[in-house]
C-alpha cells in the first residue's frame, strides 16, 4: 500500500492517531492487546519495514552505530569493514557516520543514532563531547577505538595500540641511525592519540639530552588531516636550520608530508628522512615506502566488533581495555647518518 500514513494505521487498527504514535515511539503505556493490534497493522500495511516493527516488540533494532573522525581515511574504512564482518554474522547491521572531528557534527550524529534506537555504539571520539558520551555509556553499550574518554563515569571498553611506545620506537630508530635534528608533525594534542604519541617523542628525545618544549624549533601541531601534514612539512622545511628527519604522527598526515616533498622536488631520504605512525595502504606500490609503526585497523575493528557484541549481550560487564603492542616496519625513507656521515 503506497503512501501509507499514521492516519491509515489508526483507521485500519480502529484506534486513535495518538495511540499509534504512542506505540511507534514507545513513550506512553498502551495495553498489550492494542499494541499488538497496531503492530500487526503496521506490518500488514508496510508502514515500516518489518524489522522496525519487530524492534518495537523486542526493544532491539539489531543495529550498531560506528562513529569515526574521518571516513576518508582508509584506516577507518578498513576498520568499518572488519567490524561489519563480525557483527553481521550475529544478525546486526552497521550504521557508519563521519564527524570530521567537529564537536557539533559528532553531537548531531550521536543524537541521530540514539533516535534510531541502536543497540550499541563504537566510537572514535572528537574529544569534545566527553560528558555527553560518558552519560550515554551508562545506558548504552559503548566501545571506544583509539581515543579515550577522560570521565570517571564512563562505562565501556577501549581499544588502541600503545601510542607512547609506538612513537618512542620511531624516534629511537632515527636516533640509532645518527639523527638528532628530528622534526615532529603532531595530531591534535587534545585527544589521547595525539597527546600520547607526542609524549613518546619527547621521551625518546630526552634520553639523548634533547629537550622538546614549546620552544623546540622542529615542532608542528596539526590535526591528523592531509592538509596539516602538508603544512607541517612546509613549516619544518623552511626553518633556517632544517631537520634531517621528521616523524609524522598518523598515516594521513604522512601522505600530506610526502606530497609536499614531491611537489617541491625534495628527495626522500636524501634530502629528508621520514617516519610515520600507522600503516599506509598499498605501500608496496610506492617509490617512497615510509618506515612506520603498525596500527592494524583490521585487528582493532575485529576486536571492537567482538567487544560490542559481548557488551550488548551482557550489560553488566565492567570497563575493559585492549592495548596492542606496535611493531616497527622499516621502509626506504630513512637515511643512515652514521654510515654516510652527512646529517
Amino acid at each position: 500500500m503506497a503512501g501509507v500514513t499514521i492516519r491509515d494505521i489508526a483507521k485500519h487498527a480502529g484506534v486513535s492517531i495518538a495511540t499509534v504514535s504512542r506505540v511507534i515511539n514507545d513513550n506512553y503505556y498502551v495495553s498489550p492487546e492494542i499494541k499488538e493490534r497496531v503492530l500487526k497493522t503496521i506490518d500488514e500495511l508496510h508502514y515500516y519495514p518489518n524489522s522496525v516493527a519487530r524492534s518495537l516488540k523486542n526493544d532491539s533494532t539489531n543495529t550498531i552505530g560506528f562513529l569515526v573522525s574521518d571516513i576518508s581515511n582508509t584506516y577507518f574504512t578498513t576498520m568499518a569493514k572488519a567490524v561489519e564482518d563480525v557483527v553481521h554474522k550475529e544478525g546486526y547491521n552497521l550504521i557508519v557516520c563521519s564527524t570530521e572531528d567537529k564537536k557539533e557534527r559528532e553531537l548531531e550524529y550521536l543524537k541521530l543514532l540514539i533516535s534510531k534506537k541502536i543497540d550499541g555504539l563504537i566510537l572514535n571520539t572528537t574529544g569534545k563531547n566527553d560528558s555527553f558520551i560518558a552519560s550515554l555509556s551508562e545506558r548504552m553499550p559503548v566501545v571506544l577505538v583509539n581515543r579515550r574518554i577522560n570521565k570517571g563515569n564512563f562505562k565501556g571498553d577501549f581499544i588502541d595500540s600503545d601510542n607512547i611506545q609506538g612513537a618512542y620506537m620511531l624516534v629511537n630508530h632515527l636516533l640509532s641511525l645518527g639523527h638528532r635534528k628530528i622534526g615532529v608533525i603532531n595530531g591534535m594534542l587534545s585527544v589521547s592519540t595525539g597527546y600520547e604519541r607526542f609524549k613518546g617523542f619527547v621521551k625518546a628525545m630526552a634520553e639523548v639530552g634533547i629537550v622538546v618544549d614549546e620552544k623546540y624549533p622542529y615542532r608542528y601541531d596539526g590535526d591528523f588531516t592531509l592538509e596539516s601534514g602538508y603544512q607541517g612539512a612546509a613549516k619544518l622545511m623552511n626553518v633556517s636550520d632544517r631537520p634531517s628527519a621528521i616523524v609524522v604522527m598518523n598515516n594521513v598526515m604522512g601522505l600530506g608530508a610526502l606530497r609536499y616533498f614531491k611537489v617541491n622536488g625534495m628527495n626522500v631520504p636524501n634530502d629528508i628522512s621520514v617516519a610515520v605512525y600507522g600503516n599506509i595502504d598499498n605501500i608496496e606500490l610506492m617509490y617512497v615506502q615510509p618506515t612506520f609503526v603498525t596500527l592494524n585497523a583490521w585487528v582493532i575493528g575485529n576486536k571492537a566488533g567482538e567487544m560490542i557484541l559481548e557488551r550488548i549481550k551482557n550489560k553488566g560487564l565492567g570497563n575493559r581495555e585492549v592495548i596492542y603492542v606496535p611493531q616497527l616496519i622499516e621502509g626506504n625513507s630513512v637515511k643512515d647518518c652514521k654510515k654516510l656521515k652527512d646529517c
